[in-house]
């Protein structure tokens, strides 16, 4: 069941159904996606280990309702079962913005990667629903916008384990991320067997792809591969050289 984040869930991460966002990969990616599965990473997999995690000034509070007023580090078994978490989240993460980036061209590989457009609506629309087996109930898909706070002195405005992970430090603010979250802590809590890594979640990628950029540096060859790859899928959409490549020699 694919659902928007409703209340003051919603409100807090709310994006716009009309913001054009990225998603930048490599040209294996591609391939499984216009064969219709998107890939979603566990949290643990990302490089910022602040991933899912709460605030300094969140953590004091906390302490402080109950009584406790001073810090210590976690033990053991709180920082397992912290990873244990992001292990459990897995996570689709887009950029939202009108242009391309050349951050994110250059982190995902400006030699051999292409950039997917879409908007946020089609991304909701195009996800179908996600069991982890066949015999499984239906897992819930929340999309929202990443809201970027100061880790050291910020109080988180809503609490629960998902939207932690709907925050990230103000230093990566430039990504602008917007993020389809997939969380499998109850399904593995009832017994099942979570993956170690991520899993595939299938879509309709008509639907959800808008445009296709190619690296900047691509030749006239390069982006006729990519669109030969997309029209043997039967998916019809523009298939360009990035912007950022627009004035150099092929």
């Amino acid at each position: 069941m694919l659902v928007i984040m409703v209340g003051i869930d919603y409100e807090h991460f709310a994006a716009p159904n009309d913001l054009v966002i990225w998603r930048y990969m490599s040209l294996d990616r591609l391939q499984a996606l216009v064969h219709g599965h998107l890939y979603f990473p566990s949290a643990r997999q990302f490089s910022d280990p602040f991933e899912g995690a709460i605030t300094d000034a969140e953590r004091i509070k906390r302490l402080r309702a109950v009584g406790v007023t001073r810090l210590s580090t976690g033990s053991e078994g709180s920082i397992a079962a912290f990873e244990e978490l992001r292990r459990l989240m897995k996570i689709s993460c887009w950029y939202g913005s009108l242009h391309e980036n050349i951050a994110m061209w250059e982190r995902y590989g400006p030699m051999s990667a292409v950039a997917v457009a879409s908007s946020v609506e089609s991304l909701k629309l195009s996800l179908h629903e996600f069991r982890l087996r066949p015999e499984y109930g239906e897992e819930e898909i929340k999309v929202g916008r990443v809201r970027y706070i100061n880790y050291a002195s910020d109080v988180m405005e809503y609490q629960s384990m998902e939207a932690h992970f709907m925050y990230k430090r103000i230093e990566f603010r430039d990504e602008q991320e917007i993020r389809a979250l997939l969380s499998l802590r109850m399904t593995e809590e009832f017994g099942a067997s979570v993956p170690e890594l991520g899993v595939s979640v299938d879509l309709n990628p008509q639907e959800l792809i808008h445009e296709i950029r190619v690296w900047p540096t691509a030749t006239e060859g390069d982006v006729t591969n990519v669109q030969a790859m997309i029209n043997a899928a039967e998916i019809w959409c523009p298939v360009t050289r990035s912007t950022l490549g627009h004035g150099a020699a092929y």
